[in-house]
């Protein structure tokens, strides 16, 4: 204990040229959201500068977490992330039409600045962690202090965190995201089998948020990933050990658990979000529910919900527990950040009428 606390007194503070890399990180991040929320959907393209957008948050975000840890690494992953950025930025500004973006919205002074600015502190950035003797002075904690290596190939480890530890908590935001995102595209694949007269209902080709925002977030499938790994999941688990390790019992059981959920999430999504039934109608559907939810949805969500508790979730599970942790904080920090700026491109607005939501 003497030696630790005598190594955090000897140990170079941070100084202000730090700090003041670390306000730069955040207000970049600002900067970025801001954009989102300026940004109309329909005007944002799939191009260069949406993965732009993914390498800035996640290298910012990242680069303060690992300054404050003074992780060994921070120089080595700071100066290539941030020449990373700087490339993808003259690509966006040369190919991507970005300066006429930002232009259009900002005006031509405030453009300019905000340009010179960041590429100035971009490139300073880069040279004071590649040559500062500070610097090296300060970042010397290796990546693996106070980590417990995780195991990599017993095949009776116990592949689920312990719940409510850091890695249950990362791992329960990295299913929300994914699942928000692979969820659209999975309401993309069941509309096709509408189109294609596999299953009942009616489509529109004009609903861009479907079919042109393919980045949109749906946090209904988010939720339900967070509920399944919480609750349905582990009733799994207390079903095989209820029923002495039978396969079929438990599987029948869990799949009208699934189905009670499924139905739940999906009738509370429709009553809130869709009161209207501006998103969908089910009304001329057989076996509907208040024009919310149809038992041929709740069948074909409800088999989904299995496959993800029994197959899916654990074959996720595992890999993120043999993940090196440093790898997965990361995947959490870029797939949270990135998140974050398509619910506020997609779900915030700033019109001339005040902050659109929706």
């Amino acid at each position: 204990m003497e030696h630790e606390l005598a190594r955090e007194q000897t140990r170079p503070k941070f100084g202000p040229i730090i700090r003041i890399i670390e306000a730069y990180f955040v207000l970049v991040m600002l900067a970025v959201l801001g954009y989102a929320v300026v940004s109309k959907p329909a005007d944002f393209t799939y191009d260069i500068s949406m993965l732009r957008v993914l390498v800035v948050m996640a290298t910012a975000a990242r680069s303060i977490w690992l300054i404050e840890k003074r992780a060994d690494t921070t120089r080595r992953f700071v100066v290539v992330s941030m020449i990373v950025v700087i490339v993808l930025s003259v690509l966006d500004v040369v190919f991507g039409g970005e300066f006429e973006k930002i232009a259009a919205v900002l005006s031509m002074p405030v453009v300019v600045a905000g340009g010179v600015l960041y590429f100035a502190g971009s490139l300073f950035i880069v040279f004071y962690f590649a040559f500062s003797e500070h610097a090296k002075r300060i970042f010397v904690v290796p990546a693996s202090a106070g980590r417990v290596d995780q195991p990599t190939s017993d095949p009776n480890e116990d592949i689920y965190e312990k719940r409510f530890s850091w890695p249950w908590w990362r791992n329960l935001g990295i299913y929300y995201c994914t699942f928000s995102i692979f969820g659209h595209w999975a309401e993309i694949g069941f509309c096709w089998l509408i189109v294609l007269g596999v299953v009942m209902g009616d489509y529109d080709f004009t609903h861009a948020q479907l079919w042109d925002w393919w980045l949109c977030p749906y946090p209904a499938e988010g939720i339900a990933m967070v509920l399944i790994v919480v609750i349905l999941a582990p009733f799994k688990d207390w079903l095989l050990k209820k029923f002495g390790g039978r396969v079929v019992p438990a599987l029948i059981v869990s799949f009208l658990v699934n189905m009670l959920v499924c139905a739940s999430i999906d009738f509370s999504t429709g009553i809130t979000a869709n009161a209207d039934y501006s998103l969908w109608d089910y009304r001329d559907l057989p076996f509907n529910f208040m024009g919310q939810i149809v038992l041929q949805n709740t069948l074909v969500y409800s088999v989904a919900a299995t496959f993800i508790v029994w197959v899916l979730y654990p074959l996720m599970a595992k890999a993120l527990h043999r993940m090196p942790p440093r790898v997965a904080n990361t995947l959490f920090v870029g797939l949270v950040a990135f998140y974050l700026f398509l619910e506020l491109l997609y779900y915030v607005n700033i019109g001339p009428s005040g902050i659109i939501l929706g």
